[in-house]
């Protein structure tokens, strides 16, 4: 098959903790006065001042919030819904939780490699599914698995969209599951009227823009049951350029903000998702938690033009700590430079989660 590919070189999955103080804070919401608050002019996202003043300078572009759990919190534009990219994952791994917690799914179900590669849209998740093949000891020849009746554990799979954030997985457990089950299990942490989105439905309008009109699910089925629609629309795509792409993200891509995916993840850190909230967790915290706390759970996305980061923070004290930071309107150059320099960025939001110096740092710029 014809490789299809966007801009998007990769994926903002991987959390670089460089740091997790430990300071308590005081229980009162952040509200930073003008007067201590230090003019931020940097443009250079290399460095926190640099993230700090792309808040500042182009404040339409953010929705963020963030929640210590001891009763401070620092907000901009929270209810305002953006592109969420891969962030959005998470729902359809809460999804996963919730069935298999109901014994709906077995976790150690064997999946035909051709049913997972149904749903992949080859070349447009920066390298994502055959990283994942790599990890999990699949045999591939750098795009897709080289031998399609191998099977591959379905809870090895959700790793696989967790972790290297592999775009053939949501699909594939939204026809598994249902949209009822995903729109419920997104309901069960307070995030009413979530509308069940399609990678591969969302993704091949970028590349021909009629595949827009009519039901994008029906779209992605014909893509994963439809060879000679398959082959036809590999064979005809032409590669858009990043503002088209960008332009084609905000236009077709699943939103939300940062409220709703703050509801997802608080539940999921405190427990009140109710069962299965163990199984999101084990999936979520599959780096080492950091030290003084239980577990750091994250998942994060990038499109053309957006990058989302989304984290709850586990502390031994019982405490929960929320942060969800969504970006997008970002032009070419400053999302590659995004895209080079994203851990400066999550390590500033982890130590906002854990100090008050940094989460009022936050504050003076929203």
């Amino acid at each position: 098959m014809r490789r299809i590919a966007t801009l998007s070189a990769a994926c903002a999955t991987a959390l670089v903790v460089t740091g997790c103080s430990s300071t308590s804070a005081e229980s009162e919401e952040v509200s930073a006065q003008s007067d201590d608050c230090a003019a931020v002019t940097s443009t250079d996202l290399a460095t926190e001042e640099g993230w700090l003043g792309s808040i500042d300078q182009a404040p339409d572009t953010v929705s963020l919030l963030i929640d210590d759990g001891r009763g401070r919190t620092v907000e901009h534009r929270p209810d305002e819904e953006q592109v969420l990219a891969s962030a959005m994952k998470v729902v359809h791994l809460s999804a996963y939780a919730k069935a298999v917690a109901d014994g709906d799914l077995d976790p150690d179900e064997q999946i035909p490699l051709l049913e997972w590669e149904r749903w992949y849209v080859p070349g447009t998740d920066g390298g994502a599914h055959p990283a994942a093949l790599t990890r999990l000891g699949i045999a591939n020849d750098g795009i897709s698995a080289t031998d399609l009746n191998a099977t591959a554990r379905l809870d090895d799979m959700v790793t696989a969209m967790i972790q290297e954030s592999d775009n053939a997985v949501p699909d594939y457990l939204r026809f598994r599951l249902g949209d009822d089950s995903v729109k419920d299990a997104a309901a069960e942490s307070g995030w009413d009227g979530f509308v069940v989105p399609t990678l591969v439905g969302d993704s091949l309008p970028l590349f021909d823009p009629a595949l827009a009109e009519g039901d994008r699910w029906e779209t992605a089925n014909r893509w994963a049951f439809d060879q000679p629609f398959r082959e036809s629309v590999s064979a005809s795509v032409q590669i858009p350029s990043y503002d088209e792409q960008a332009a084609g993200v905000e236009k077709f891509f699943t939103r939300g903000s940062a409220e709703q995916l703050t509801a997802l993840y608080r539940s999921f850190g405190d427990g009140s998702f109710g069962p299965g909230a163990d199984t999101v967790l084990r999936h979520l915290e599959y780096q080492p938690a950091p030290a003084g706390t239980l577990g750091l759970g994250f998942k994060g996305g990038n499109l053309p033009g957006v990058l989302t980061q989304a984290m709850e923070l586990r502390r031994d004290d019982g405490t929960v700590a929320t942060a969800v930071w969504l970006v997008d309107g970002l032009p070419a150059d400053r999302y590659e430079e995004a895209m080079n320099t994203f851990t400066v960025q999550q390590g500033l939001i982890v130590d906002a989660m854990s100090s008050s110096d940094a989460l009022d740092r936050i504050a003076c710029v929203v």
